[in-house]
């Protein structure tokens, strides 16, 4: 990896010639060298949409949707004509998506990403030669299915300023390669074009999982307010908490508790209102941004120069299964993919489980236009957990993958 990324500094690992392990690809400059599309755009006809439903390919009921109408596709701009060393097409944005306090589990993922990462803050000055990427922290700061209040941005800077595990990344050294942004459902969503008049249709449904739909009784949060009444002594909050801790003692709803809660401290309490909200937001931020989403439990172990080198949309696989894990999820930004997506998933109540979404590219015959990488490539260890290639490693003889790459790598 040194010697393929440059970053050798002569004192070779291995003797000899080698510039067989010079592996990372560079776009060189010729003059037979074509432009292609960078990403594949998606139109079909009136005609050929009526058809499809006569011939009942899309099973949604209900009216039907319209083909999409796109702009035509933005050629690709070769390396060596770009006006600095990013793209502005692709930026090298990872991001995270966090409900809750910070805790040591992004702590570890922001330093993995300083560590392995070409970022050049061992010089003295910003190095001009290079594209840096950019950690985009999303913290969700209140439970998942809260709005956040007028401070909430504030609120959650100073916070960041005195969690132990979030103030070091808070160095002004950190400032071009790491940033905490706060997430704003409402916000998110009303900046995706495809859906933006139409998702409160769906308000409900935001918390969809795999088709199961967890829903939050709305109450009523005014009070009547009677004149004379005395006011609530000063340990009423205090006597609110117990009586509330009494009733989840004597068996409460757990879905009482569901929406109130704030991140996931064990498997007994796991929230996973927060992880069906990521499913969504990994979408809207790589559609709105560009970039690639990372669970805030993923740990780079080495540079990613040649993912970034490559211009197309990936996931990877859901272990033995040809099914997509979103776990790292890359699209580029306003992609024709991505508006199929959002269009599919708002005409299935919002629903953008991985398997959900498997089911998405399968129906429609677009496999092709998001790539299934091996799962070894991130998660080296899966099949061999469920008992599967116990006789080999998963890593690094990739080969042995042959006849599972072949297939998801071929296109129309």
């Amino acid at each position: 990896m040194r010697i393929g990324g440059g970053l050798d500094n002569e004192n070779h690992l291995r003797r000899g010639n080698t510039n067989d392990w010079k592996y990372i690809f560079l776009e060189q400059p010729s003059e037979n060298n074509t432009t292609q599309p960078a990403t594949r755009r998606l139109e079909i006809t009136d005609q050929e949409h009526d058809a499809q439903r006569q011939a009942k390919f899309m099973h949604h009921p209900g009216p039907a949707e319209r083909p999409l109408r796109l702009e035509q596709p933005r050629p690709a701009t070769p390396y060596h004509q770009l006006p600095g060393h990013c793209d502005p097409e692709y930026p090298r944005i990872f991001h995270v998506f966090w409900a809750g306090p910070f805790t040591d589990k992004p702590y570890m993922a922001l330093l993995s990403f300083l560590y392995t990462q070409n970022l050049g803050l061992h010089l003295d000055s910003p190095p001009s030669n290079i594209c840096r990427p950019q950690f985009w922290i999303w913290i969700n700061p209140g439970p998942a299915a809260s709005v956040p209040n007028p401070k909430a941005y504030d609120d959650m800077m100073a916070d960041i300023k005195s969690n132990p595990w979030a103030q070091p990344f808070m160095h002004s050294r950190f400032k071009d390669v790491i940033q905490f942004k706060l997430w704003n459902t409402t916000e998110q969503l009303d900046s995706i074009p495809e859906i933006k008049n139409e998702w409160r249709k769906y308000e409900e449904a935001l918390f969809n999982s795999g088709g199961q739909i967890i829903k939050q009784e709305k109450k009523n949060e005014t009070e009547e307010v009677v004149e004379g009444a005395e006011a609530p002594p000063p340990d009423a909050d205090a006597d609110a908490k117990d009586a509330t801790d009494e009733k989840k003692a004597e068996g409460a709803s757990p879905e009482d508790d569901m929406f109130q809660r704030l991140g996931t401290t064990s498997a007994n309490t796991y929230d996973r209102l927060s992880v069906i909200l990521s499913d969504m937001a990994r979408f809207v931020l790589c559609h709105r941004f560009g970039g690639t989403y990372l669970d805030a439990d993923t740990l780079l172990l080495r540079d990613w120069e040649e993912l970034w080198g490559w211009h197309g949309a990936f996931a990877y696989r859901w272990s033995r299964l040809p099914k997509y894990n979103t776990a790292v999820l890359r699209m580029a930004k306003g992609s024709a993919l991505g508006s199929f997506l959002f269009r599919t998933a708002l005409r299935n109540g919002l629903d953008f489980h991985p398997m959900t979404v498997s089911k998405y590219m399968a129906d429609a015959y677009l496999d092709g236009l998001l790539l299934r990488l091996p799962d070894a490539l991130f998660d080296s260890a899966w099949l061999n957990a469920e008992a599967f290639q116990l006789e080999r490693p998963a890593f690094p003889y990739l080969h042995t993958y042959v006849k599972l790459v072949i297939p998801l790598a071929q296109t129309d």
